[in-house]
């Protein structure tokens, strides 16, 4: 009974002790991070209170890793902190300014009292030169995708606003404007004005990140000039940072593009093509895309430019838009013998190495009697003339057929594939026999390019594809043995000839072979049966099959043999079908 009141006395001591402090605690503002269990209290987290003014006061000497985790708690809080963090701008030190600032740019929406805040920060133009971590790079603005967090207003989900520019002089107006941006929509009427003046600034970083926050949050004035002089400015990082803003798929740059872009519009992104930096190219390259036929005129005079990439990209562009480029047939089929190639720097601009690296493509799926048109072959070797191939093949005018048929006479194996798909595109088998020998080319890539195009051949292709399987069955590398196992079966009674080599692969101790072996024959047994009771098997076939299927059936039901039992009813059924009355 003692021990009991003992007990009581101390919760009662505690209890107290606690009251005492809350009035202290309570004039803190605090946030909270997710507790590692959750509390079974409907569906929300238990959290312990971090203090964000301690928070606040780490990023004065925080070096970059650690300040990165302090932006991130901060940023992924569902508390209201924005008021504590409008506070906290007022604090000359640098670094904790432009902390502040990243944490109400990730906060989106939900900061808009800070916005007045962040326009006067685009006056200030000292830097944030964060100390390094041994084990991080030099501190840059982040753009790390915080997560989906209900938002403290409203209970919505947190909008994720698009990556914006780089800032790689941690400029403190820049990071103000990148807030700016990230805040969006509800910054239109106070942000305008002053980051409209700022596309006037001498800095070009400046007008960049300008020029992103405008479109980001709506607001009616001119940007697509702007944008399209930092794709062509002299500074490489700057030109790379405007390509990435505009490849990101949530950017609203994009919008920017298809509301101002006109005739010299075209012109501008076509001369950027040239740029040897490859994201820059494929930024105008998916500019000029997305333009479409509004670009049309200007690809095709690009089929004339003097550089190789340029005729390259637009030939690429203009088979891209299909029928609507009917007017690029003449110049495509001129380019059909143009010699030009591009041949890209070997480096970028931190001086790496940069492979030519082949696309990389499955294995093909083989359907016989299927009508989709295999995929458009590579150019890894950037060919002009295999773009114009490839183009007059999308176009679908058969006017080209005849200088494509001429074409695919060229030795060079590419060009081949890319004249046999334009054919086949246009209905026409010529490019068959070409093709066909090129699956035994002893460039890998190739062979798996023309697997792919053969599939478009229908049954016309198994003279060419089957021995090509057979000769793999005997290959060290399992993956390509059993790829080979598995394409055989896609056949059905026309790979009759090659069971006798799946049988023995049933009794073969080479990795999962029997198992995709056993499971091939069942399908094919299964095929053949189909095809005598269809009349579509001879009657030596039919023996032909029995006599073999009969060898597999032993196999499959030896006493000691353990395969699934799907394909020992397909081979006996099948059997059963092949023994009875002719159909």
């Amino acid at each position: 009974m003692s021990s009991r009141i003992c007990f009581a006395v101390s919760l009662l001591t505690i209890l107290t002790f606690l009251a005492d402090e809350m009035p202290c605690s309570a004039q803190r503002e605090t946030l909270s991070l997710p507790s590692a269990v959750p509390s079974r209290l409907g569906e929300r987290e238990t959290a312990k209170p971090i203090v964000v003014a301690e928070l606040v006061e780490q990023l004065r000497t925080a070096d970059v890793e650690e300040r990165g985790k302090i932006i991130q708690q901060l940023s992924d809080t569902e508390q209201n902190i924005v008021p504590a963090l409008v506070r906290a701008m007022d604090d000359p030190d640098p670094l904790v300014k432009s902390g502040v600032a990243e944490v109400l740019g990730n906060l989106t929406d939900a900061a808009v009292p800070a916005i007045p805040g962040l326009i006067e920060m685009m006056n200030d133009g000292r830097r944030a030169i964060v100390p390094e971590s041994r084990l991080v790079l030099p501190y840059s603005s982040p753009t790390t995708t915080i997560s989906l967090l209900p938002s403290p207003a409203n209970g919505l989900e947190r909008r994720i606003p698009p990556t914006p520019p780089e800032n790689p002089e941690n400029l403190l107006r820049i990071t103000a404007i990148i807030a700016l941006g990230k805040i969006g929509l509800p910054a239109r009427t106070l942000a305008t004005p002053p980051l409209t003046q700022a596309l006037q600034d001498p800095d070009p970083w400046v007008k960049l990140h300008a020029t992103w926050a405008l479109s980001e949050i709506g607001a009616s004035i001119p940007l697509l000039p702007h944008w399209l002089e930092a794709l062509q400015h002299p500074d490489p990082n700057l030109r790379r940072s405007a390509a990435e803003v505009f490849r990101d798929s949530r950017s609203l740059l994009r919008k920017v593009l298809g509301a101002e872009a006109n005739a010299s519009t075209t012109v501008s992104l076509l001369s950027v093509l040239k740029d040897e930096d490859y994201t820059v190219r494929n930024a105008a390259s998916e500019a000029l895309e997305l333009l479409g036929t509004g670009a049309l005129p200007g690809l095709v005079q690009a089929l004339k430019a003097s550089e190789p990439i340029v005729r390259l990209e637009a030939a690429k562009l203009l088979g891209n838009l299909g029928g609507a480029a009917q007017s690029a047939v003449p110049d495509l089929v001129a380019l059909l013998e143009d010699t030009g190639r591009y041949v890209p720097p070997t480096s970028n601009r931190y001086g790496l190495s940069i492979p030519s690296l082949p696309r990389l493509r499955p294995l093909p799926s083989f359907f016989p009697g299927t009508d989709q048109y295999p995929p458009d072959p590579d150019n890894p070797d950037q060919l002009v003339r295999v773009n114009a191939a490839i183009a007059l093949g999308k176009l679908g005018d058969r006017s080209a057929i005849p200088a494509l048929t001429t074409a695919l006479k060229e030795n060079n194996p590419w060009m081949q594939l890319a004249t046999g798909w334009a054919l086949l595109r246009l209905g026409q088998t010529q490019g068959l026999p070409v093709v066909g020998r090129l699956v035994q080319y002893p460039n890998s890539s190739i062979q798996r390019e023309a697997l792919s195009q053969l599939e478009g051949y229908g049954s016309q292709s198994m003279p060419y594809i089957l021995p090509y399987y057979k000769a793999r069955l005997e290959s060290t590398d399992d993956n390509e043995r059993n790829g080979a196992i598995i394409g055989i079966g896609k056949f059905g009674a026309a790979a009759l000839d090659l069971v006798p080599k799946l049988r023995a692969m049933l009794v073969s101790n080479k990795k999962d072979s029997p198992g995709y072996a056993a499971t091939i024959l069942g399908q094919i047994a299964r095929d053949t049966a189909v095809a005598w009771q269809n009349g579509s098997l001879s009657a030596n076939q039919r023996q032909q099959a029995i006599a073999e299927f009969t060898k597999v059936l032993n196999i499959m039901q030896a006493p000691k043999a353990r395969f699934n039992r799907e394909p020992i009813e397909r081979v006996r059924n099948a059997l059963t079908t092949l023994r009875g009355v002719t159909p």
